[in-house]
């Protein structure tokens, strides 16, 4: 590539209802003329272990170029057709009829069907763990014909297709074989259907290799080879960017933290490109099911014991800025106004004397009306390098306050263990992404506890109007019903 190319996420920080909004920095690449065969090296920072999809959550992301889905989004953040060439609902939106393209095969030659499809469907919500929340209202998805399929849900889901658009389609022939998806590394494991086919993973060297799919029903892909090199740290990948061992760097929803800027603004060989962040790249999230984290007042004492402009520059080299209170970053179609976020310790310290977290004994830290001190586990992710740095700062503030932090790094394993499934947590920080944004009813109602809930919010009032948003089909009503939203993770 005769220029390399970088994305620089400038992004969120939310903070229970606390935060700090950026942007999207994009470098773009120059083209390559030549006629001989391209490769396309890009660096990354994703802790990838294994070449299981489903096992791997930063594997899975990258297989996105050898497994085409039924939807995919558009540079406008649309549902658009992929393998699923258009859809019908029925039945009030308890029925969606897809038709499929009748020209995809996959790598091993085969004819992707209709049976592929209903398969995948109902093998993922028996047999992985995730899809469970994210097919939480499938009943079955059956064959109409060889190009049709039949999903029936239990309730009405007008917003169906922002979750089609993570299913994982695979090969009823390899995967029916199959008992335990996460355990399998059969050398036909990642047999798919898009532009790129699977090759290898040299985890001694962190290589993974794609490579161009030569029959692929759109055609052969420009790029000849698509290889990805996993670097331990953000500096030896800034570095191999810089010397031009690799074309670009990626990481899923996200780039490179904003230190990093002065240092690639320098190098002519680097153009950027800003684009909006329509995610939050760290939330602090609570466990609203635990005492003291499930009193609105409590939360809301957190929001006030953070200081949010040192966030700013300290974590996002000042390109950031403070956001308004609440869980949807702007650039949403029905963002609503709130109040800007701001540190008031005075304030802070109140909130928590009145809900009777109080200094019983003089060591400085506030106790449980028994006299026990109350200590804070939060699970700090080690695969986002600024959530580390942001953790430490968030122990300083709260701890300003008197409430006593105990910070617990977990690896992407660890953490989706935790939070995903055993859900034997206190606090954690984290983020959300675009789609996570967009995912359940949209506006980040997976914190429902009926979903995946980082949060576990059960407040009925919130429940009964995300039952709504599902149904509706009417925009105008959607946008009502949002609003209408509490904001029980305030």
């Amino acid at each position: 590539m005769s220029k390399r190319s970088l994305a620089i996420i400038i992004v969120a920080v939310l903070l229970v209802v606390s935060g700090v909004c950026g942007y999207h920095y994009v470098m773009l690449s120059g083209r390559q003329k030549s006629t001989e065969p391209t490769t396309l090296r890009i660096g990354t920072t994703m802790p990838i272990r294994t070449d299981n999809m489903f096992a791997d959550y930063y594997f899975g992301i990258v297989t996105s170029l050898s497994h085409d889905r039924l939807m995919r989004l558009d540079a406008k953040g649309r549902v658009i057709p992929e393998l699923a060439e258009n859809w019908e609902v029925k039945e009030e939106g308890k029925v969606w009829i897809l038709h499929l393209v009748k020209n995809a095969t996959w790598h091993d030659g085969k004819p992707l069907t209709a049976e592929d499809v209903a398969f995948s469907i109902n093998y993922l919500l028996e047999k992985v763990p995730v899809y469970k929340f994210h097919l939480r209202l499938v009943e079955r998805a059956e064959v109409v014909d060889d190009y049709t399929v039949k999903i029936s849900l239990k309730e009405p889901w007008a917003r169906f297709t922002v979750n089609l658009l993570v299913v994982r389609v695979i090969p009823k022939h390899v995967w029916e074989k199959v008992d335990e998806p996460l355990k399998y590394h059969g050398e036909d494991a990642n047999i798919g259907s898009g532009p790129y086919v699977y090759k290898s993973f040299d985890e001694a060297t962190g290589t993974i290799v794609f490579e161009a799919n030569q029959n692929y029903r759109l055609g052969k892909p420009k790029v000849d080879k698509v290889t990805f090199k996993l670097y331990k740290s953000t500096e030896a990948m800034i570095m191999a960017l810089k010397r031009g061992d690799i074309d670009t760097v990626y990481h899923y929803a996200r780039g490179v933290e904003p230190l990093y800027v002065p240092v690639l603004i320098e190098d002519p060989n680097i153009d950027f490109m800003i684009k909006p962040n329509l995610g939050v790249d760290n939330n602090l999230w609570f466990n609203t099911k635990l005492y003291p984290y499930n009193l609105t007042e409590f939360r809301q004492a957190v929001s006030y014991a953070l200081n949010y402009r040192d966030y700013v520059n300290s974590i996002m080299a000042g390109y950031a800025e403070v956001p308004n209170a609440g869980f949807v970053p702007k650039g949403w179609s029905y963002f609503k106004e709130t109040r800007k976020l701001e540190t008031n310790l005075e304030k802070a310290c109140a909130m928590l004397d009145a809900v009777g977290l109080r200094d019983l004994n003089g060591d400085g830290w506030r106790d449980f009306s028994n006299g026990t001190t109350l200590t804070i586990p939060i699970l700090v992710r080690t695969d986002l390098p600024e959530a580390g740095r942001l953790a430490e700062l968030v122990k300083r503030d709260l701890e300003s306050v008197g409430l006593k932090v105990d910070l617990i790094p977990v690896d992407p394993p660890t953490f989706r263990q935790r939070i995903d499934i055993n859900k034997d947590f206190h606090a954690f920080i984290s983020r959300t992404t675009m789609w996570g944004m967009m995912m359940w009813a949209g506006y980040g109602t997976y914190v429902d506890a009926r979903n995946i809930g980082w949060s576990l919010v059960d407040d009925k009032e919130f429940q009964t109007i995300v039952d709504e948003m599902l149904k509706t089909t009417s925009e105008e009503e959607y946008r009502n019903l949002a609003h209408k939203l509490p904001r029980p993770i305030r």
